[in-house]
């Protein structure tokens, strides 16, 4: 197996809510499915939306 690659990251602060699709399916190639946008939710604040955690292992 080869190295991991670096990936360069740039983090920002957000400032739109958006609902989006997620699916726990793989496609042929045994990639993960991107997410689908719903729908953006300006009624909502990025302050009320969850911070991403690590699952734990």
């Amino acid at each position: 197996m080869g190295q991991p690659d670096t990936l360069n990251v740039t983090l920002v602060e957000p400032e739109l809510v958006v609902e989006v699709g997620v699916d726990v399916a793989r496609d042929a190639s045994v990639r993960w499915r991107p997410p689908r946008l719903h729908r953006a939710r300006p009624d909502r604040s990025p302050a009320d939306a969850p911070r991403w955690t690590v699952p734990p292992r």
